[in-house]
């Protein structure tokens, strides 16, 4: 059975985005199990987990299907990326709904050669890295894609805000000297909000053809 997941940070004592996780959460059941399978309580599901002493970073990890069967806490240490390298998945790869099989992002993600994370394009369009969302900074703005694999909760409550700004992106718009002025790379989720996010320039983005970029 397909169980799925949702991945939230614990800091200063407190659960970060609980509700549009909640959202998530209930989007996902109902699109799965239908309108009459009663909702999990997320919240209180949470109440129940022994908090640590100290103001750290924790991930804590949510799986479910019909209702909550797991939740764990770990300290989180981010991962240090540096260069991407821009990989096309097939055009049927979905993973609009988050859930523990990652074998075709884990797939991608084997493709990043001498680069520490992938930059996965589908039907000629960016999208996400194998763990993030995406935003994109430029003189104009942050942009991120319109179509990610995975709508995430960070990315979610920056739409909200009116921080960044939905935009059709092919891989010739994120590679140095591109038309939109696009700078540096954000790789942004739950874990990872844009002030502690990994910040790479387009410079040490690497597309796989080393001689013909896309348009």
């Amino acid at each position: 059975m397909t169980q799925y997941v949702e991945t939230i940070r614990l800091q200063g004592g407190r659960f970060h985005l609980l509700p549009l996780h909640q959202q998530r959460m209930a989007a996902t059941i109902r699109e799965v199990y239908g309108e009459q399978i009663p909702l999990p309580d997320l919240g209180e599901a949470l109440r129940a987990v022994a908090l640590p002493s100290d103001s750290g970073i924790y991930k804590c990890r949510v799986v479910y299907d019909s209702a909550i069967r797991l939740t764990e806490l770990a300290p989180y240490t981010p991962r240090t990326i540096s260069s991407l390298r821009i990989v096309t998945a097939p055009a049927a790869l979905d993973y609009h709904l988050k859930n523990t099989d990652r074998s075709a992002l884990a797939a991608l993600a084997a493709e990043k050669g001498e680069c520490d994370e992938v930059i996965i394009v589908r039907e000629g369009l960016i999208t996400d890295t194998s763990y993030t969302n995406l935003l994109f900074k430029s003189e104009k703005g942050l942009f991120t894609p319109r179509s990610p694999l995975l709508a995430g909760t960070m990315l979610r409550h920056l739409l909200d805000s009116g921080l960044v700004t939905e935009f059709d992106l092919t891989p010739a718009d994120i590679l140095p000297g591109n038309s939109l002025g696009i700078t540096h790379a954000i790789m942004i989720n739950a874990m990872l909000p844009p002030d502690s996010a990994p910040v790479i320039p387009v410079t040490q983005i690497v597309y796989r053809s080393s001689t013909t970029y896309p348009s």
